[in-house]
């Protein structure tokens, strides 16, 4: 009979620790000034050695922002799919949004705020954004065809407005009632009521 291996892999654990250097490395400056060099150095192997794990800085920044989408989507897939101004899903979801960027703001400002993004940001956050926009522009339409919502913008304008404000807001806001102040703006915006 063969043994099991336990835990990760040998290779897991450098990708692992590709990413956490970058994930470091990232709360100080933009992925264009790390040097691949830095991010093996970090995870303790060799240059030729990170390109088994990444094709490049963009595979690791890519790597590090869906995990941090996966995160946001999994989190907000309750009140998107939900019904009705539903004042406390809405606060679960922009309470994980609010976590994610204190935890994640230097990485998710560059990919989602600034004005002039990376270029390898520039799909990521068009896919973000688009994502987030069509799931919640489906919901306004939802919610004004069962008359919880009032006739207004076109739901994609209001959603694209929504989601935005919602990343700039989160992206610089240090107080503890950011989640308080994006649940009143939004269920205005859609319901006419702060929930």
């Amino acid at each position: 009979m063969g043994r099991r291996r336990q835990g990760l892999s040998k290779g897991d654990r450098r990708e692992r620790a590709i990413l956490a250097t970058a994930r470091r490395l990232l709360a100080d400056r933009p992925m264009s000034r790390i040097a691949i060099d830095e991010l093996a150095a970090g995870a303790g192997i060799s240059r030729p050695s990170f390109y088994f794990y990444f094709d490049s800085k963009v595979g690791v920044l890519t790597a590090l922002l869906d995990e941090i989408a996966g995160q946001m989507a999994a989190d907000t897939g309750d009140w998107l799919a939900g019904s009705g101004a539903d004042d406390e899903s809405l606060r679960r979801s922009l309470r994980t949004s609010a976590r994610l960027w204190r935890e994640h703001g230097p990485l998710l400002r560059q990919a989602l705020v600034e004005e002039d993004p990376d270029p390898a940001l520039r799909a990521f956050r068009e896919r973000i954004l688009d994502g987030f926009v069509v799931k919640a522009a489906e919901r306004i339409q939802r919610d004004r065809d069962a008359g919880f919502a009032p006739p207004g913008p076109s739901p994609e304008a209001l959603a694209r407005a929504l989601v935005q404000m919602k990343f700039t807001v989160l992206s610089s806001a240090s107080a503890d009632d950011v989640v308080d102040t994006l649940v009143t703006i939004m269920q205005r915006a859609i319901y006419g009521t702060c929930g």
